[in-house]
């Protein structure tokens, strides 16, 4: 009995502590964007013009997404010259590019790949009033105006599962005749204490403006 209510009591903090981090997770600022169309899980955005800061580093999402996530926190956290804080927002992204050399004759070979993280800024922010980064390694750029695929899920956002809703984001597409203009990307809306249940993870693929979108 007393090994049970341990059990229960135990439980019962985990799923506080939930919502605690998804209470806190709600005072972030998010992008303010519309859902054109949606069926199912998948939906399309219409997302407006934003400005990122932008880290890439060598390696996969595995190895890198540490290291990025490093940089960017340590400038949002005040790692800049004015020393300023500024305040997280979500979602952080992440992208995954492969390098091509090229080669004579005209034949080309992987050489190694590379994943970009962002850190969408606060509304109140532009390109000139931004603090300077310390890092030179982060890049600030002004994203236009965007339509997405998106399709979201909870749980550990492990490779496997990022790979299944990926695949069942394009064949969304597939079935609503959408045209995909750029790889994917990974959106992560939670800090890592968060219970697998309670996060929100989403995959990005920009399409085409939809008609009458």
């Amino acid at each position: 009995m007393r090994a049970a209510l341990q059990l229960i009591f135990g439980i019962s903090a985990l799923v506080g502590a939930g919502l605690v981090a998804s209470e806190a997770l709600a005072k972030y600022e998010e992008p303010a964007y519309s859902v054109v169309t949606k069926e199912g899980e998948c939906e399309v955005r219409a997302y407006p013009s934003l400005i990122a800061a932008e880290v890439t580093v060598e390696g996969n999402r595995e190895r890198g997404g540490n290291q990025a996530f490093k940089i960017l926190a340590g400038y949002i956290f005040g790692k800049n010259v004015s020393k300023k804080k500024i305040a997280m927002t979500v979602p952080v992204t992440e992208s995954v590019s492969e390098k091509i050399a090229m080669t004579i004759p005209v034949t080309t070979e992987q050489n190694g790949s590379s994943m970009k993280m962002s850190f969408y800024m606060p509304a109140e922010y532009n390109l000139e009033n931004l603090p300077e980064p310390i890092d030179k390694r982060i890049q600030f750029k002004t994203v236009e105006p965007k339509h997405f695929a998106v399709v979201r899920f909870s749980g550990l956002a492990k490779a496997k599962s990022i790979a299944v809703y990926t695949n069942k984001l394009n064949e969304y597409l597939k079935s609503a005749a959408l045209h995909k203009v750029a790889e994917p990307i990974y959106a992560f809306y939670n800090p890592p204490w968060t219970l697998p249940f309670m996060r929100r993870n989403e995959v990005w693929i920009e399409v085409s403006k939809p008609s009458g979108g």
